[in-house]
């Protein structure tokens, strides 16, 4: 799978900002000082946004970021459709030529807005004076970055939540790709093992850029399962939180992927989850580049009314080199 050109570069990939904290990137991405000036970050300033937004959520910082100039952007997809060589006979042409497959992903953005507002009392009476401000819109921003991951993960046009009616995220995208039904099986060496067999040979070719994502209550199950062992990796177990990693492929923990699901396909039960095995290069978070913060004054109300607003976009690349877990139960 080739990278686009509108790919963005990872936070920690040269651009400068990789040993800025979580707060130095907020306070470099937005300054309240420029509210008044019309709202939209400029580049800079929204490169380091979407940095935040990279930084505070598991797997859109795992993913392929494509900064979008407008509400649909269309990916160029090129593969080959299997063995393109051949034997050369000296003087004489192929019989056939071999071709590219041609394909497009399409990202259509989704408007997003966090409005929030503070008291004319509260910014006059705080502690921390002038830099209360600053302090509240970081924690909406943070909060924001957040729930984009969640529509990301979990977003479903079918969904009786509002917000995650939006868009289908990877969970609803990931029935296009390759189901295993486990049936309330914890996460367990045969669960690994069957969803990395799942996965075409083809896209084990990087095994480095693959990724098991589940939720951190069933990465505890597969971590808990070397704890027993009376070997260095059972030690090593007990004392480190990263999970120990399965065919060299890392088990990733994902706040947002929810542990209270009731089954389906058939499946009675409750408290399930669902996971994905997936080249990190599959995921794309398409964010649109006009990311604005607002401010406005209701004196009326004697309150600041705050606005972030931006418009993502979330699909696979390829549907068939995601596998999905479902049923995935949790050890008590």
């Amino acid at each position: 799978m080739g990278k686009s050109d509108v790919q963005a570069m990872a936070p920690n990939s040269g651009r400068g900002y990789s040993n800025l904290s979580t707060d130095e990137l907020l306070q470099k991405a937005i300054d309240t000082t420029d509210l008044a000036a019309g709202g939209i970050l400029t580049t800079g300033q929204a490169d380091r946004f979407i940095d935040l937004v990279s930084d505070q959520s598991v797997m859109l910082g795992e993913a392929r970021v494509v900064k979008m100039r407008s509400a649909v952007t269309e990916l160029d997809k090129i593969a080959t459709t299997g063995r393109v060589s051949k034997l050369k006979t000296e003087g004489t042409a192929p019989a056939a030529l071999s071709e590219p497959a041609f394909s497009k992903v399409t990202l259509t953005a989704t408007d997003i807005i966090t409005p929030f507002e503070i008291t004319f009392e509260a910014l006059e009476d705080s502690i921390e004076g002038g830099n209360l401000e600053n302090t509240v819109i970081s924690a909406m921003a943070k909060q924001t970055a957040t729930d984009i991951e969640e529509l990301a993960v979990q977003g479903d046009t079918g969904s009786a939540d509002a917000f995650l009616a939006g868009l289908n995220g990877w969970r609803v995208l990931a029935d296009d790709g390759h189901e295993v039904d486990v049936e309330g099986d914890t996460l367990s060496k045969s669960v690994l093992s069957v969803m990395y067999k799942q996965l075409p040979d083809k896209y084990k070719r990087n095994q480095g850029d693959l990724r098991f994502f589940c939720a951190p209550a069933c990465v505890q199950d597969w971590h808990d399962t070397f704890t027993d062992r009376a070997t260095p990796a059972g030690d090593d177990a007990i004392r480190v939180a990263q999970a120990p990693p399965y065919m060299g492929v890392p088990v990733v923990s994902v706040p947002v992927i929810p542990t209270d699901l009731d089954g389906i396909n058939d499946h009675v039960g409750s408290n399930l989850s669902y996971g994905f095995l997936t080249p990190r290069e599959n995921l794309v978070f398409g964010i649109h580049r006009e990311i604005r913060v607002d401010k406005d004054r209701d004196i009326l109300r004697g309150v600041n009314i705050y606005a972030i607003t931006t418009r993502v976009a979330i699909e696979f690349e390829d549907d068939d080199a995601v596998v999905l877990v479902v049923n995935l139960g949790q050890s008590a």
